[in-house]
């Protein structure tokens, strides 16, 4: 009976000291998929990371990427800031404000050289910039004849706005004081008369091309100052040289009739 107990104990331990190496290859194998598990982890972060490193955008590259797009377009940031200020056309010869401000200090330094500041008066507004020739000292009073310091001055500021191309508008105007002459039935005609010689002068002398320019008067009608002083009438007489900012000239060339085509050269006759 003792040997058939030890017998069995030996063949107990036998068997356990066999299913040993098995537990810990079963243990080995448990541990595999924990590794693959870490691995796989480990590769979703790397993806998020990535994921996070592109959709985050640096300033400092952003910026440098917008300097090197924009050297296509004048050198000036294109985000954000178009091309030539967004004026349409400026690369052609339109004049945008930047153009506008240029263009009124020129005339503003040749004004105070010569000491003209009570004759010629600059202003930008939306329409554009609008040259003030006050006509006091330019005229006679009732006439629109010009003086010769007038035509010299024209000749000087017709100049300047001969440069752009741009359509310049020259209106007349004058105050409340009732005209009633022979040439100048009412102050309709003397504005108007004023401006057409204005204009004249622009386009004959100073060759400014005549399609870019235009005469209106308005006679009493739209005044800067209430006509209630001498010295505000003084300030409504006057002639205005209106150089039109982009807009303007752009909602002026929709209304603008299309220019007629030019016509074919006469074919040439054979002998």
């Amino acid at each position: 009976m003792p040997v058939q107990v030890k017998a069995a104990a030996r063949a107990n331990e036998s068997r356990l000291k066999k299913a040993k190496p098995e537990e810990k290859l079963e243990s080995a194998g448990m541990m595999r998929w924990l590794l693959t598990y870490a691995d796989m982890i480990t590769l979703l972060l790397a993806l998020f990371i990535i994921l996070f490193s592109i959709s985050t955008i640096s300033k400092v590259k952003y910026q440098a990427l917008v300097h090197d797009i924009s050297g296509g377009f004048n050198n000036q940031y294109a985000i954000n800031n178009p091309p030539n200020g967004g004026q349409i056309g400026e690369g052609q010869g339109q004049q945008g404000e930047k153009t506008l401000a240029q263009l009124q200090q020129q005339i503003q330094s040749y004004v105070q050289q010569h000491n003209l500041q009570t004759q010629v008066q600059t202003r930008i507004e939306r329409r554009g910039l609008v040259v003030t020739l006050l006509t006091n000292a330019l005229y006679d009073e009732g006439s629109a004849q010009l003086r010769p310091k007038t035509e010299a001055l024209l000749d000087q500021v017709g100049g300047l706005l001969k440069v752009g191309t741009n359509d310049i508008r020259v209106e007349g105007y004058t105050d409340n004081t009732p005209i009633a002459t022979s040439q100048y039935p009412t102050n309709w005609e003397l504005s108007t008369a004023r401006a057409v010689g204005v204009t004249r002068w622009l386009v004959e002398h100073v060759k400014i091309a005549p399609d870019r320019i235009s005469a209106s008067g308005f006679g009493e009608y739209r005044p800067k100052y209430p006509n209630d002083t001498p010295e505000h009438k003084a300030l409504n007489r006057r002639v205005e040289m209106v150089i039109l900012s982009s807009a303007a000239q752009a909602a002026s060339e929709e209304q603008r009739p299309a220019r007629p085509a030019a016509p074919a050269p006469p074919a040439e006759k054979k002998p």
